[in-house]
């Protein structure tokens, strides 16, 4: 009976993952992304990107959509904005090699493009993990996964059950959720992952106080990404791939 209710639990979570992507495009947004699709092969891309804004405005987001209007804004050498879409494409497609493949093109053309600190591997998997996920993502999957371990300890206790696969499944919960529930607060202490934004204006200055009198350190291009570390006003304090940090006008970026 044990082991028909954790395979009956399981499946119901595998379902509750997997339904509502089922319902996630509506008919009118997949009639939008579809009729954008047309345009771009059509070479109208301000067209195309139009019937794509319908589809985020109906509600509807994903790589396939974010990679497309990326590259509908590379096609008008609107670069800040490709490599902006570009990068939200790759928090969902974080593998696909035609999207980096665009994107490296992309950066490739912004003028005087800021070095990046080296990373390994580990690390870059762990910042779109946790961008994906976010802290909240990672405490409720803890939860989970403490839940089933302590439901089979109570189970153990009231039972006397004492079958090594029962033993061995509820190590493993309570194992992978207090992992799960440490990587939440590794999550917690990151300087807002999900914040970065890219230059859209053609070049702007990174100033050392969000005030317009302010030295200017350097000056950014269209396309550079940055981290946003704080907001004040109308100007965010950002740090660059190289570990510098300064103040940007914020009208003068977009989010990723």
């Amino acid at each position: 009976m044990m082991r028909r209710w954790i395979v009956h639990t399981m499946l119901w979570m595998g379902l509750a993952v997997l339904v509502p992507s089922a319902h996630a495009q509506p008919d009118a947004a997949r009639t939008a992304f579809e009729a954008g699709n047309v345009r771009y092969e059509a070479g109208a891309y301000d067209a195309a990107l139009a019937r794509y804004r319908q589809a985020l405005d109906s509600g509807y987001a994903s790589g396939a959509l974010y990679h497309n209007m990326g590259n509908a804004y590379f096609r008008l050498d609107s670069l800040g904005q490709a490599v902006r879409y570009y990068e939200k494409a790759r928090l969902l497609l974080p593998t696909d090699r035609r999207l980096e493949h665009n994107l490296a093109i992309a950066r490739s053309r912004v003028t005087d493009a800021v070095p990046r600190l080296p990373t390994s591997p580990w690390a870059t998997w762990w910042h779109r993990l946790a961008a994906r996920l976010g802290a909240w993502g990672f405490f409720a999957a803890g939860l989970l996964g403490c839940g089933v371990g302590l439901a089979l300890a109570a189970h153990r206790i009231w039972t006397g059950t004492r079958a090594p696969w029962h033993r061995r499944t509820m190590a493993v919960a309570l194992l992978v959720g207090g992992l799960l529930l440490a990587a939440a607060f590794a999550a917690s202490l990151e300087p807002r992952l999900d914040r970065r934004v890219v230059v859209l204006a053609e070049a702007i200055p990174l100033r050392e106080a969000a005030d317009d009198g302010a030295a200017s350190a350097r000056m950014l291009y269209e396309g550079t990404v940055l981290d946003v570390l704080a907001a004040q006003d109308d100007w965010l304090r950002v740090r660059l791939s190289n570990g510098a940090t300064g103040w940007v006008a914020a009208p003068a970026t977009g989010a990723i």
